[in-house]
């Protein structure tokens, strides 16, 4: 075992284990001149000076360190190396090793059974020494500080799996601003957040047209990229949309009754039909680009087309305007069309509400925030 930090920054540090291979210039009356150790970890050592390959092994030089000895004129040399064929858990902290034997007989303080059973890469390479099972639960404890520090913390992930399972007549909407759907797509199918829930609406995927909805086990997917947003036929339309990333996307579980309806027009929206319950959702994206009054001319023509086909809409997605500023221009516009905007708090780690939820004609539909 190395007994001193000698490269921090290389990995030979204090406490890394590895077998003397060879010793150089050795003589009874004299310190060799280097011992070759080929260290257990192959990453420590690897900018060493001194290297050298034997018996097909990477093996370090550690040549002979000295240290002043207080209160005399002495200096000490010695090769920071000890035998080691077992350790203390204190010695092996931030040790990782692919096999070991533990004792726990004589552990007297938390932490100190984690510590050495987490040493091991798999568990086929621990092996725990004998010991009787009344006193194993005596040894492995945890610090009481910590498990009351753990109960009084704040739940980040709710626990919400039980009320899905009870609640299954309920339709439930999940919105996010991905920034990179290819990016984000595994973050997209592993937070528990979005498991289970019957519509995913996502705005800014930064996906062009050639993006195929990549395959989310048990959905379905619409995608809309801004290049398709846009006409061609305008000069400051046609400039959105050879802006760079924006574009909207819908997945939707294969059990749900759902109808695609094209509807919007120089808008980055998709708009679709919960057909069981005759609700249009819209997921729209402006981006801060898109001059607001156009953004609602636009805006105003597809709310006309949708409260023909139904009296229950919502309208959600990135609005790129901060309601909880004086500048409430998109906000006074859907409560002049009779939306409630249900977000009440920052959407951003900015602080700003960026991201609103507009509903009409739909008095069960309630926010989980």
């Amino acid at each position: 075992m190395l007994i001193k930090n000698e490269d921090t920054a290389d990995g030979l540090v204090n406490g890394v284990m590895g077998t003397v291979i060879s010793i150089k210039d050795y003589s009874p009356n004299s310190l060799p001149s280097a011992i070759f150790v080929f260290f257990d970890n192959e990453r420590v050592g690897k900018n060493a000076k001194l290297q050298k390959i034997i018996c097909g092994k990477r093996c370090v030089g550690l040549k002979p360190s000295s240290e002043d000895i207080p209160l005399s004129t002495c200096v000490r040399k010695q090769f920071p190396l000890k035998l080691a064929w077992a350790c203390t858990i204190h010695k092996v902290q931030g040790l990782t090793v692919e096999e070991c034997v533990v004792d726990l007989n004589k552990c007297f303080t938390y932490g100190q059974a984690y510590v050495a059973l987490s040493r091991v890469t798999s568990k086929s390479g621990l092996h725990i020494k004998s010991i009787e099972s009344e006193k194993l639960d005596k040894k492995i404890f945890c610090d009481p500080d910590i498990v009351k520090g753990v109960a009084e913390m704040t739940r980040f992930l709710p626990e919400v799996e039980d009320e899905r399972e009870e609640q299954t007549d309920i339709v439930q909407i999940m919105y996010h601003n991905i920034q990179g759907l290819q990016t984000h797509a595994e973050d997209l199918k592993q937070n528990p957040d979005f498991i289970g829930v019957d519509y995913i609406c996502l705005t800014e995927t930064w996906a062009n047209q050639e993006f195929a909805c990549f395959e989310m086990i048990g959905y379905d997917g619409f995608h809309l990229p801004r290049s398709q947003a846009f006409e061609n036929d305008d000069s400051y339309y046609s400039s959105l949309k050879e802006m760079q990333h924006g574009g909207v996307c819908v997945f939707y579980k294969h059990s749900s009754e759902t109808e695609l309806c094209n509807l919007a027009s120089n808008l980055e929206c998709i708009v679709f039909k919960i057909t069981t319950e005759n609700i249009l959702v819209a997921t729209i994206y402006r981006t801060q680009k898109y001059n607001v009054g156009k953004f609602l001319e636009n805006l105003a023509t597809l709310i006309c087309k949708l409260q023909i086909l139904s009296e229950k809409v919502v309208i959600i997605g990135d609005f790129n305007q901060d309601i909880l500023k004086e500048c409430n221009t998109v906000l006074n516009f859907m409560q002049s069309k009779g939306f409630n905007q249900l977000v009440n708090s920052p959407t951003t780690e900015g602080g700003t509400l960026i991201d609103h939820v507009y509903v009409r004609g739909c008095p069960d539909i309630y926010l989980l925030q």
